[in-house]
């Protein structure tokens, strides 16, 4: 057989946010496998990340309070831009070369008729 699979290198930008610095990372790249599904019509084998770039990493802090007033605590949510180099090993379909065959209805029914008489006949 013939070598299907084909390497790819592409760069991704996805964001990410959370309520901790490392939830905001890993929301940013969940995002990258459907990223590369939304682009390729292909079937992707596997999605590497070779490298990540920072581009923007925010984090904006509140004071929340309950009833305007009381019990104030410090709140944080953290935003992260990332841009992710990931190699790509997937089946180009378009390079598939597949067979025709022709073959019966898989989800017909077959019609009894014959092979109970047949039957019946070996039985006596």
């Amino acid at each position: 057989m013939e070598q299907v699979t084909v390497k790819k290198q592409r760069i991704i930008q996805v964001e990410g946010t959370g309520k901790e610095k490392n939830l905001a990372f890993a929301n940013a790249l969940n995002q990258i496998h459907n990223r590369v599904l939304k682009e390729k019509n292909d079937v992707i084998v596997r999605i590497e990340p070779l490298d990540i770039n920072i581009i923007k990493a925010e984090q904006e802090t509140f004071t929340e309070r309950f009833l305007f007033f009381f019990l104030p605590r410090r709140r944080a949510d953290y935003r992260v831009l990332l841009d992710v180099t990931v190699e790509i090993t997937l089946i180009e379909m378009d390079t598939v070369q597949f067979t025709e065959k022709k073959v019966a209805d898989p989800n017909g029914l077959p019609l009894p008729f014959r092979k109970g008489k047949r039957m019946h006949k070996e039985a006596n």
